[in-house]
């Protein structure tokens, strides 16, 4: 690698979690070196150069902070967290989710961060790691084999893997748009800007037909630790159970059927991916199958026979680090000097997560180099409670998993509450105790 300043903070990997750690080590005040590999070395999820390109889905979650994942949300903005801000301008209209144009969201924070004075952005493949000084290293699940090798060298623990896979952009220009029905399963009386296709129980097992038959790109040898449910396409659902994708991405929640009033079988929930209402993304549907099988399968479903899939999805082996074994709770590798990690690599489940772990690696990269003690997040908060998963958990069991209310700790006193009482209750210390920690923060920056 080329030298920098011992108070330089690098920050390796330009996705989310990298993004949000090099804005943050700025605002405090230190220069920052971000390498992104790209457009030098790239990989198969990634069309474009720019930054904080999200090859998944284009949906940070839900809204409300009722819910775990829109609670964290709402505390990245307390903590002026620059994705979360991106996102909230990049956001798609009247979406029950925060549906994002992903070009929009990539070129926004691309430009945010190119034009920052206090951040360098070289576009090297970084195959070892400094010596010295503070470094985060945020490559996400991708990361190049010899970069992984590095950081095995560094840390000493070994990596695990699991399949991940994304769902098909498709254009419904030869469907006929009156046989989709607006609103979301799990909300229907809000207009969501969703559309939905209604199967009925001959078009369902049909379609499970299909997918069963298909050949797909995960190989049948593959772990079975590494084919996590919560990230299983849809065909390997289809082959141990139709009920799995009828519980699962294929769920009618509460949507009915507005000519017979009753409940459909099952659905394929369509979401916009960007803002002209062009392109849209069939939700939950991550495959393996080849383009060639997705683009013969998903048009076999009734009533979508022109469905033209434009961005095929793909199931991709994924690696993370046992977090809980080697990562303390400032980010930091323990007995590694300056180094952190962040994002994906750690075993995070989703974007929202990834940026916590940016901004938690960023500051606490800056407070290292100053020889500061570290910022620890408060544990009464969801942010909090993500970190205590990822540093405290049960290693010989870990694996991404989304945050959830059950991670925050309750009072004995607050056992009387209902479900809906005690989360308000959480909501409100969340509010009140980072708003202290994050004028402690601003405090220190500005002193």
């Amino acid at each position: 690698m080329n030298s920098h300043s011992e108070s330089t903070v690098v920050v390796i990997g330009g996705g989310i979690a990298g993004s949000e750690a090099a804005w943050q080590a700025a605002r405090c005040g230190v220069d920052v070196i971000l390498y992104e590999m790209r457009p030098a070395v790239t990989t198969e999820a990634h069309t474009t150069d720019l930054l904080a390109e999200m090859v998944g889905n284009n949906s940070f979650g839900v809204w409300l902070s009722s819910k775990a994942d829109g609670l964290l949300k709402r505390e990245l903005r307390q903590l002026q967290s620059l994705v979360l801000d991106s996102a909230d301008r990049c956001a798609l209209p009247e979406s029950y989710e925060l549906l994002l144009d992903r070009q929009q969201m990539a070129a926004t924070l691309t430009e945010a961060l190119t034009e920052h004075p206090r951040i360098e952005i070289r576009r090297e493949h970084v195959t070892e790691l400094p010596r010295s000084g503070a470094v985060v290293v945020a490559s996400g699940p991708l990361t190049s084999q010899p970069l992984a090798r590095a950081l095995y060298r560094a840390i000493g623990q070994p990596y695990r893997f699991f399949y991940q896979s994304s769902a098909p952009v498709v254009r419904l220009h030869n469907i006929d748009a009156s046989g989709l029905v607006s609103g979301s399963p799990f909300d229907p009386q809000r207009d969501s800007g969703e559309r939905n296709w209604l199967l009925d129980e001959a078009g369902f097992e049909a379609f499970c037909a299909a997918l069963t038959e298909a050949e797909t790109t995960v190989p049948n040898e593959a772990a079975p630790k590494e084919l996590l449910e919560r990230y299983l396409p849809v065909e390997i659902m289809a082959r141990r159970g139709q009920h799995l994708l009828q519980r699962g991405p294929m769920s009618a929640g509460r949507l009915v059927d507005p000519a017979s009033g009753q409940r459909p079988t099952a659905l394929v929930r369509l979401v916009p991916e960007d803002a002209k209402g062009d392109l849209w993304r069939l939700a939950g549907i991550g495959t393996g199958l080849p383009p060639d099988e997705q683009q013969r399968v998903f048009g076999q479903l009734p009533g979508l026979e022109g469905l033209e899939i434009v961005r095929p999805g793909r199931a991709m082996r994924s690696v993370f680090v046992a977090a809980p074994a080697t990562v303390t709770r400032s980010g930091r590798v323990a007995d590694c000097g300056g180094l952190f990690l962040a994002g994906q690599l750690l075993g995070t489940a989703n974007y929202t997560e990834a940026a916590a772990t940016g901004w938690l690696a960023g500051v606490n990269a800056v407070r290292w180099a100053c020889r500061r003690e570290p910022a620890l997040i408060p544990g009464e908060t969801m942010f909090g409670s993500l970190v205590h998963r990822l540093t405290e958990s049960d290693v010989s069991n870990y694996c991404p998993e989304p945050v959830n209310f059950g991670m925050l700790p309750t009072e004995r006193e607050d056992a009387s509450l209902s479900k809906e009482e005690r989360r308000q209750l959480q909501v409100q210390k969340s509010e009140v105790v980072l708003a202290e920690f994050f004028a402690g923060q601003m405090a220190e920056v500005n002193s």
